[in-house]
């Protein structure tokens, strides 16, 4: 029988949902998933029609599409970002800064959720305090709802390394990061051509990226921003564009 992964928080409505493990609002092309048994040494590519599953009830479905919003304001920051990227690099010119916003909160609960998404029902409980396999632990389900804050050097990181090329396309990657390779630490995503990293526990990422490949990119190689405060954009000497973070 079908469950919700979010009935710990109680109030479950008898309907269960059939839900796409990736807001259906973000786009309509495809997934990339890669490090779970069956795609373990390359990615598989899913379009969102056939990435879906029985794993919400309605109501807490419903909770959480505030947070489907958020993912996909994000997702269209970012595509037009590098549309204005691309527009004003043809032309040799001082720009008017432009400013982007995204909330970082929300962006950050939606990445949440989209880890216990593509990770439930399978092999590996989620989180370092889960005890149950293909299911999330009391804290992270409540974090998701913001029922429950991230704390110290939990949560959202940018990724970056030398000679980072940035390929803006309406595909979403995920790759899961074990301890031990028992229990989901962290998540590592490909959001519009931006890499990000989810991690679910408080004392954050160390020597467990230290041998991790996503990409020909070693993530024991590269620098984490928790929390990034922004992102600037120039060309030529000069500032075109800025994305900022509200973690307020």
């Amino acid at each position: 029988m079908p469950s919700c992964w979010a009935a710990r928080l109680g109030g479950c409505s008898q309907k269960i949902s059939r839900e796409h493990l990736v807001s259906e609002s973000l786009f309509s092309e495809l997934v990339d998933v890669q490090g779970f048994p069956w795609c373990k040494d390359k990615p598989t590519r899913i379009g969102l029609s056939g990435l879906t599953a029985k794993i919400f009830c309605v109501k807490h479905n419903n909770d959480l599409s505030p947070i489907d919003t958020i993912g996909g304001k994000a997702f269209e920051t970012l595509q037009e970002v590098t549309r204005l990227s691309n527009v004003r690099e043809k032309k040799k010119q001082v720009w008017t800064v432009k400013k982007y916003r995204i909330d970082g909160k929300g962006l950050e609960r939606w990445f949440l959720k989209t880890l216990i998404n593509l990770c439930c029902d399978r092999s590996h409980a989620i989180g370092r305090d889960s005890v149950e396999l293909g299911q999330a632990s009391d804290r992270l389900v409540r974090m998701a709802y913001g029922l429950e804050p991230f704390t110290r050097k939990a949560g959202l990181y940018s990724v970056a390394h030398v000679g980072m090329n940035i390929s803006s396309s309406d595909v979403v990657q995920f790759a899961p990061i074990f301890k031990n390779n028992l229990n989901v630490e962290a998540g590592f995503f490909v959001f519009r051509g931006w890499n990000f990293l989810l991690f679910l526990e408080d004392d954050g990422p160390t020597q467990l990226l230290s041998c991790v490949y996503i990409n020909g990119i070693n993530l024991g190689q590269v620098e984490l921003s928790h929390h990034p405060g922004r992102f600037n954009f120039r060309l030529g000497h000069s500032l075109s564009h800025s994305v900022l973070f509200d973690w307020r």
